[in-house]
């Protein structure tokens, strides 16, 4: 937009503009009322108890009904829509990465690793061979199965904080959270490249497929700890919140683009280097990490709007139900009986053994993450055969994710009053934030 005074200086001219800066203009204004009444209506439902990424669904689902009789807001542009998924993407894959601690990771014991792997594969195997014989769709079959692997370390990890909880039991669901995540991305690399593979009728072997997979995750964990010990020289330890966020905010942009430059993967290209910076400054994410959440807001937020929005109500309610229903038991089959036989396995406290199989449902932004991010790899494809599966992985998961997000917390707050690590039923509402040790 240019703009210049005229002779007479109090008044300001607007010259003409261009259509595309039109065009874009009005792009921005769909984006911040978008938001902004996304925003509301999931402030509005939280009052009732709903969690947050439920209410920002629902208000993408109120738009796209509000889109059909009026036409606002429009529909995402491409590059819109790539620029918001990876965005989102990589802002929960720092936020996972910045709550690991390296040094609890050494005192785990092997029994920890065994009941990850008994969790994670076992939702992996039972969702898989379930839609795959039930639906005789093992492309769906195999991404559904990796998707569910992935637990949400952000709801889950909330009750346990909300309700000060502590014992065996909460200090393996917080190793497990913080793990599963990376697993299930590396099976989803695995299982999307081998559905492209398919799709597009190129006959790959398993070296082509692995070997790309390898240098993808080996170039993302590179480029995280550049970046995040590139950063440590500024000393966000000793930084106000709002000063170290203003810092950490642009590199982890800087990390979002440089990976998607160089195809790399983005979330696990974020997730190293929250983990290796809140390694490196000790910082246990109580100053920094708010305040780039507080930052990243409206970016997940808009992401999990435009999901709502590009849902598939028609088709969601006439042909998916069945589906959706057995993915969601399926996945709660597969992680209770893998976690409650490795937990037995390894010889775990009673509680755990017990109740671990409770513990470790919810799913949330980075399943629908990596649905949306296959949405966008099939699309790409231009195949009819591809495009139908993207639909339905992105329908199945988002709808999956709303149950389990609703559920889960539930069954969680059970699973640890009766293993005896809630003290009491009253929330922890005051956090200190001012705390780095």
């Amino acid at each position: 937009m240019k703009l210049f005074f005229s002779k007479k200086p109090e008044l300001l001219i607007l010259s003409q503009i261009s259509s595309n800066e039109i065009s874009m203009l009005i792009i921005v204004l769909e984006v911040g009322t978008v938001i902004i009444f996304s925003l509301i209506v999931a402030q509005v439902l939280g009052k009732r108890g709903i969690p947050q990424v439920l209410g920002l669904i629902f208000g993408g689902i109120a738009l796209q009904f509000l889109n059909q009789f009026t036409g606002f807001p429009t529909s995402p542009t491409p590059e819109l829509h790539y620029l918001v998924t990876t965005g989102a993407l990589g802002f929960i894959g720092y936020s996972i990465g910045a709550h690991l601690d390296l040094k609890r990771l050494k005192e785990e014991s092997w029994g920890l690793i065994l009941l990850l792997l008994g969790e994670a594969i076992g939702s992996f195997v039972i969702v898989t061979f379930l839609v795959g014989v039930l639906f005789q769709d093992w492309i769906l079959a195999l991404l559904l199965g990796s998707i569910a692997m992935a637990t949400a370390p952000a709801s889950t990890g909330e009750v346990i904080r909300e309700f000060r909880a502590k014992g065996p039991l909460s200090q393996t669901i917080l190793f497990i959270i913080a793990f599963d995540d990376i697993l299930a991305i590396l099976f989803f690399s695995i299982t999307l490249s081998f559905s492209e593979s398919l799709f597009t009728g190129i006959s790959l072997s398993l070296f082509d497929i692995l070997v790309p997979i390898i240098l993808e995750f080996g170039g993302s964990i590179l480029l995280g700890s550049i970046l995040a010990v590139v950063i440590v020289p500024f000393r966000i330890d000793d930084m106000p919140a709002v000063k170290s966020a203003e810092i950490v905010f642009p590199i982890i942009l800087i990390c979002i683009s440089l990976a998607g430059l160089l195809e790399l993967s983005v979330i696990l290209s974020c997730i190293t280097f929250g983990l290796v910076l809140s390694n490196l400054v000790h910082c246990e994410n109580k100053v920094c990490i708010k305040g780039v959440d507080r930052l990243s807001t409206p970016i997940i937020a808009l992401f999990f709007i435009l999901v709502g929005f590009e849902m598939e109500l028609a088709e969601l309610f006439s042909n998916l139900l069945m589906l959706i229903l057995l993915y969601f038991g399926a996945r709660a089959i597969g992680k209770s009986i893998g976690s409650y036989s490795t937990a037995r396995i390894a010889n775990m406290p009673k509680n755990v053994v017990n109740y671990i199989p409770f513990s470790l449902l919810t799913q949330a932004g980075v399943a629908v993450g990596l649905a949306a991010l296959a949405y966008s790899h099939l699309l790409n494809l231009n195949i009819p055969a591809a495009t139908n599966t993207a639909i339905i992985l992105l329908d199945v998961i988002t709808v999956s994710v709303l149950l389990a997000e609703i559920v889960g917390p539930l069954l969680l707050k059970f699973a640890l009053r009766k293993a005896g690590e809630i003290s009491t039923d009253l929330p922890l509402y005051e956090i200190e934030e001012n705390s780095c040790s």
